[in-house]
């Protein structure tokens, strides 16, 4: 009998040990600007699907070989094709470009209620924008030839400023401030005024390095009058933690401390017990948002919302950070047939705040289809409020007094234009 249980162990080690030593390709699919692209089919010698990408770009292809001929399909890119070569199961990733499909969209019927474009240049392409309370901000990209715009809620062109075209990203800061964004550095957007205070001419100030930028703002999640917060994570994104930090008296003092328990103790076990293979192990340092329990915190009027999917519940706090109020959060779980509830795939893990009307949305995806849905803080459920049905995979969608925008491709030369479309109607 012991002869066969060490047969047996000894086969079932050595399927562990093959199991590891599995060639595996793993790569991500990005757009033209280097944005990852999400849900691109992958399929092995134009048939077996193999992957489908997600929310980073990423895939995976187990018993993977040198020759392998792999195609990426998304109805939005044109089609990929790829030959695995041997180098590429040594374990560096591989990124494939798509090009964005050159064909003329469909006609899509536009009425007062439906999605209409709002700023479209024939020789330029909109590669970025963020919104603030005195208009849209918006990097208009063409080679040699990149501008700064700053536009009114009419769309009338209120600043423009010729910058250089390393600069292809925009963000809005804690505090309101507007930043270009190149891989090397970052400038702070400002303006000359007159002696009024109205705003004069657009420049950027001197630049600091994108390190130090990120250094500084990373950690920073949210502020108030009396307060700033800080976030991080620990034990390979599973725990978060939220701190309030308070500049002039330079003190801090823990806000909250987040944990998904049942998937840190499984991966603690593993890693006590030597079960994280290669690949597991590969997958956290790759793609370490997989393992990233996502929970927001935004300010609005001086109040901090905490919305805590990991523990199902909004959490309201004061300027300083003192608990206010504590609602359930539900819409993100969908019930299984045995009455377990899970977390619905449709939802993408992201929020969307509407700063002047001090409202909170989410996305749900099925098949590339947007849906925008409202978040009722008091009750936790999200109710649909407009899905995106002739713009699939549309992208960077933002809310501002009951207006969503978003940037979709048009024509056929690469270019995106910028949308938008009243939510009042709906």
């Amino acid at each position: 009998m012991a002869k066969y249980y060490i047969l047996l162990v000894t086969l079932l080690l050595g399927l562990w040990a093959n199991a590891q030593d599995r060639p595996i390709l793993q790569g991500k699919c990005v757009n033209k600007d280097g944005r990852a692209v999400e849900n691109v089919s992958v399929y092995c010698h134009d048939t077996l699907l193999i992957s489908i990408t997600d929310e980073n770009g990423g895939f995976t292809f187990e018993n993977a070989k040198a020759g392998d001929k792999l195609r990426f399909a998304h109805m939005a890119y044109e089609p990929k094709y790829y030959t695995v070569k041997e180098k590429d199961l040594s374990g560096k990733p591989v990124t494939i470009s798509l090009q964005t499909k050159q064909h003329e969209l469909f006609e899509v019927q536009v009425t007062a209620n439906a999605p209409h474009i709002v700023f479209d240049n024939p020789v330029r392409s909109v590669l970025d924008y963020v919104i603030s309370d005195d208009g849209i901000y918006l990097i208009a990209y063409r080679m040699r030839n990149t501008a700064l715009l700053h536009l009114s809620f009419e769309m009338d062109t209120l600043h423009e400023l010729t910058i250089s075209s390393s600069y292809k990203n925009l963000y809005r800061d804690f505090y309101g401030f507007i930043h270009v964004i190149s891989n090397d550095n970052v400038c702070q957007v400002g303006f000359t005024e007159t002696t009024s205070g109205q705003k004069k001419e657009m420049f950027l100030h001197l630049p600091i390095s994108s390190e130090k930028f990120y250094h500084d703002y990373a950690p920073i999640v949210a502020a108030s009058d009396k307060v700033v917060i800080t976030g991080r994570y620990a034990f390979y994104g599973l725990e978060q933690y939220y701190y309030c930090i308070t500049p002039t008296a330079d003190t801090s003092y823990l806000l909250e401390h987040i944990v998904d328990e049942d998937w840190r103790d499984e991966l603690f076990f593993m890693s006590r017990t030597g079960g994280l293979d290669k690949y597991t192990l590969y997958e956290m340092n790759f793609y370490p948002t997989r393992f990233y329990i996502y929970n927001p915190i935004y300010s609005l009027d001086n109040q901090f919302y905490l919305f805590d999917y990991t523990d199902g519940e909004t959490i309201i706090y004061d300027e300083v950070g003192k608990e206010l109020d504590r609602h359930p959060l539900t819409f993100h779980h969908r019930k299984k047939w045995d009455g377990t509830t899970e977390v619905d795939k449709r939802w993408k893990h992201k929020m969307i705040v509407d700063r002047a009307k001090k409202e909170f949305y989410t996305l749900f995806v099925d098949d590339g289809l947007c849906t925008l849905m409202h978040i009722d803080l008091p009750t936790g459920n999200a109710t649909p409020v407009i899905d995106l049905r002739g713009y699939p995979f549309a992208e960077q969608l933002r809310v501002y007094n009951g207006v969503l925008y978003f940037l979709y491709p048009t024509g056929n030369n690469h270019r995106q234009a910028l949308f938008q479309v009243k939510l009042d109607d709906f």
